[in-house]
């Protein structure tokens, strides 16, 4: 076998190549074979320990323990998403949908074993134009705004990303991302700042994150469960990684920046997810939410959290691409997302509806599900920190505020996703969804498989993805972590709960009296437009007094990066604008203060 780190990039991208020229069928077949053949090269490179690739004399790629952290989970949801899409994906966009799929897989497998900046630079920013690429695929009329808003966030970062690759190259001397680390300071400063601009922009991190729920609402699902769910967010926190391990010597205050970084992503998306009416939106902002985990366990320098943060990334991939798939499957049924049209599809679409209720239990970190230990081990690292005895008391208010945002997030979490199970699958069913059948196999295969590794994840999580994935990665920088869980045993909780759940139903079994009556509203049945929806509590929030302000700022934007840029660009060309009147004596004043400008500025 050749050198599978060769192979793990060149496969993908020549099948991306090749299906310009085939038909829809063999396209997917090109695309699933190939997909499939980066599974093999992992095993290869987890196998074989292949060298590492040079060219012009210089070592442009290799594969350590965090690069096959990355690749692992990079091809097994980019076949179980795949999987899904076979039958899914609409028969417009299906035939750019498998060119895109498989280049952007080689592209993001190429930024994580590149070991040569100009080579991680490029194989980055290729992904970004794929994205660019699925956002365009998208048939809602916000899609070119959204395809453009994710563009230019996703897309201007990669200039930060180049300017701060150049200031470490200039400060270190080599182009190598592989170290040695740099102290944060002088220009290493600005070289950390610029990288983590592009990893807040990639993986959707305060305040970079706007372009997340636009892209979830317009782009085909598929690439919403393949990207901001899974593939970007691993590409994102893989490079913060690097950073806070590798590349860069990091003190306190970082730490505890970037912590607030990711406790304002948690709570400030949880929120917006909150009163979301529309269910990929209410996804989308999830999909930020929960990259706050991530950030506060990478970034916070304690070994614990960190693996906390490793392990929260594959969690999150798991569930949150098991949602998306599973609205999915609901939307190509019902023809809609939207919350408020929705309900009762339990009893038609029950499969659907199982798999949507263990990636909800997951998302809001309900043990023994595998979102509970992940951030149970990011809480546990960052209560570590603040014990620490030289912490000054300020900087342990700090971090235990940022640390009680955390869980109060994840506690909305759990009620936005009560939300989301009410409204889709509960309550009554309208009258136009009562012939509405289960997903296809595919869908629900693919679905099952993400549902079935969130609970094998969470009941034997030291057994399997900590001490098989995530310790690795740990060990192989220097650091090392003691007991992750505590008191709490997930196999124990499990029996705990199997035995309540049995007794609960055995009682209902024995003594069940289950009546349904009609609802009469002034003595006749009420019209179906009188049905009560799963998002009416909801629509409260926003007119809570301590809430109010918060909303109407969102509603403002106050919050959007993108559109705060867009108001100060325009205010900027309208007042340049204003100054250019035409008139020749005022360009001439221009040029003499320019002159008088730059000679005081040379003295």
């Amino acid at each position: 076998m050749a050198n599978p780190i060769v192979l793990i990039v060149l496969i993908p991208l020549a099948a991306g190549l090749i299906n310009l020229l085939l038909p829809i069928g063999l396209r997917k077949l090109v695309t699933l074979l190939s997909v499939s053949f980066g599974v093999y090269c992992v095993y290869g490179i987890f196998t074989q320990t292949p060298e590492p690739v040079s060219l012009f004399g210089l070592a442009v790629a290799s594969a350590d323990k965090t690069s096959l952290f990355a690749l692992i989970f990079l091809q097994l949801l980019s076949l179980l998403i795949l999987v899904f899409s076979l039958s899914g994906v609409e028969k417009d966009i299906a035939k750019p949908f498998f060119v895109l799929y498989p280049l952007t897989l080689a592209f993001c497998n190429g930024a994580v074993v590149s070991r040569h900046a100009l080579a991680f630079l490029i194989f980055w920013s290729l992904s970004g134009l794929t994205l660019y690429g699925f956002a365009l695929l998208g048939r809602g009329p916000g899609t070119p705004a959204a395809a453009k808003k994710t563009f230019i966030l996703v897309g201007g970062s990669d200039a930060f990303l180049i300017l701060g690759v150049a200031l470490l190259a200039f400060r270190t001397g080599s182009w190598t991302l592989a170290g040695p680390s740099v102290a944060v300071s002088g220009g290493a400063a600005g070289a950390f700042v610029c990288l983590l601009l592009a990893v807040l922009a990639k993986a959707g991190g305060f305040p970079f994150h706007t372009w997340v729920p636009d892209f979830s609402r317009d782009a085909p699902i598929e690439s919403a469960a393949l990207l901001p769910a899974s593939l970007d967010k691993i590409l994102g926190i893989y490079l913060l990684v690097r950073m806070m391990t590798v590349i860069f010597r990091t003190g306190l205050f970082i730490h505890l920046a970037i912590i607030t970084l990711g406790a304002l992503t948690v709570i400030t998306a949880v929120m917006m997810a909150m009163v979301q009416h529309n269910g990929r939106r209410l996804l989308g902002y999830h999909a930020v939410s929960q990259v706050g985990y991530m950030i506060m366990g990478v970034g916070s320098g304690s070994a614990l959290a960190l693996a906390g943060g490793l392990f929260h990334l594959v969690n999150n991939a798991l569930y949150k691409s098991s949602l998306f798939l599973s609205l999915g499957s609901v939307e190509k049924r019902t023809g809609s997302s939207n919350l408020d049209e929705l309900g009762g599809l339990a009893k038609v679409m029950p499969a659907t509806f199982l798999m949507a209720l263990i990636g909800s239990l997951s998302i809001s970190g309900i043990p023994p599900f595998n979102g509970f230990f992940s951030k149970w081990m990011i809480y546990q690292g960052l209560l570590e920190q603040t014990a620490a005895p030289n912490l000054a008391a300020g900087y342990k208010i700090w971090l235990l505020a940022c640390l009680i945002l955390a869980v109060f997030g994840s506690a909305l979490t759990l009620a936005s996703f009560l939300k989301l199970l009410h409204a889709v699958f509960l309550g009554k069913r309208p009258e136009r969804f009562n012939s509405v059948k289960e997903a296809p196999v595919n869908q629900w295969v693919a679905t099952g498989s993400l549902a079935l590794l969130c609970l094998v994840f969470g009941v034997f999580a030291r057994e399997i993805p900590l001490r098989l994935f995530v310790r690795p990665v740990l060990e192989e920088n220097g650091l090392a972590v003691g007991a992750a869980s505590g008191l709490y045993n997930p196999q124990v909780i499990l029996i705990l709960f199997a035995g309540a759940f049995l007794t609960g139903l055995i009682i209902y079994l024995l003594t069940r009296k289950v009546r349904f009556d009609d609802v009469y509203l002034g003595g006749r049945r009420p019209a179906e437009s009188f049905r009560i929806v799963g998002t009416e509590f909801y629509n409260e929030i926003k007119t809570m007094k301590p809430l109010q302000t918060f909303y109407a700022w969102a509603e403002k934007k106050y919050f959007d990066v993108y559109d705060l840029g867009a108001r100060a660009t325009f205010s900027v060309a309208h007042g340049l604008q204003k100054v250019h009147s035409g008139l020749l004596p005022l360009y001439v004043l221009f040029i003499v203060l320019g002159l008088l400008a730059f000679l005081t500025l040379s003295l």
